[in-house]
């Protein structure tokens, strides 16, 4: 990585997935030489820490897409950093870092409001306070993913459903708190859905599925 930040400093997009090997020295090194990167694919990173994640912010201001997918030691500092310094990211995959709280969330939305996609699989520690406010400041939000974060209410999705209008793909696999109250009210705000996962979520009945047939006719999978 050291011989890649000396020689390529003009690199915009970087992707280590699943190379166990990487660890906090050699991104840091790439973020001190790479400035102009726009995005950054680190997941299942293992060794990946804060400290490294608060150096891409620092220098890589321009951060638009970063997927932490599986980063186990990532914690609410990274992502408070990155929403500071990296105000124009756009997409943030979070899936299954489970130290992530509603503080990294709101700060995002706060600080990160052109947010466009959003995966928190298997963040279990996000109650409805993260995705209300993702919902008031992200508005142009296209996709969420809510898998098995089971704190999650009707509230946050009938709240998604009133200021996401333009929302695409929703993903509520195991939200066993949602009931057709959600269904309903994204199904008649959010016409343009083309995607939505509902398995395992045990209150849904005919009446959510009957009016997602009626209002999201462009309905893909």
């Amino acid at each position: 990585l050291q011989s890649i930040a000396e020689h390529c400093t003009g690199l915009q997009s970087l992707s280590l997935s699943w190379c166990g090997g990487i660890t906090d020295t050699g991104l840091i090194t790439i973020s001190e030489h790479c400035p102009n990167l726009n995005d950054l694919d680190i997941s299942h990173c293992g060794t990946i820490t804060d400290t490294s994640i608060i150096s891409v912010s620092a220098y890589c201001g321009g951060l638009k897409s970063l997927n932490l997918q599986r980063s186990d030691q990532i914690t609410d500092v990274s992502i408070i950093s990155i929403s500071t310094h990296c105000t124009g990211l756009q997409s943030l995959n979070l899936q299954r870092c489970d130290q992530i709280t509603d503080v990294s969330i709101i700060s995002i939305s706060i600080d990160c409001t052109g947010l466009q996609s959003l995966n928190l699989w298997n963040c279990h520690k996000i109650t409805d306070a993260s995705i209300i406010s993702i919902s008031s400041h992200c508005t142009g939000l296209l996709l969420l993913n809510l898998q098995f974060c089971n704190h999650i209410t009707d509230a946050s999705i009938i709240s998604i459903s009133t200021h996401c209008t333009g929302l695409q793909s929703l993903d509520l696999f195991c939200c066993h708190q949602i009931t057709d109250a959600s269904i309903i009210s994204i199904s008649t705000n959010c016409f343009g859905l083309k995607s939505l996962k509902l398995d395992w979520c045990h209150m849904i009945t005919d009446t959510s599925i009957i009016s997602i047939s009626t209002h999201c006719t462009g309905l893909q999978s």
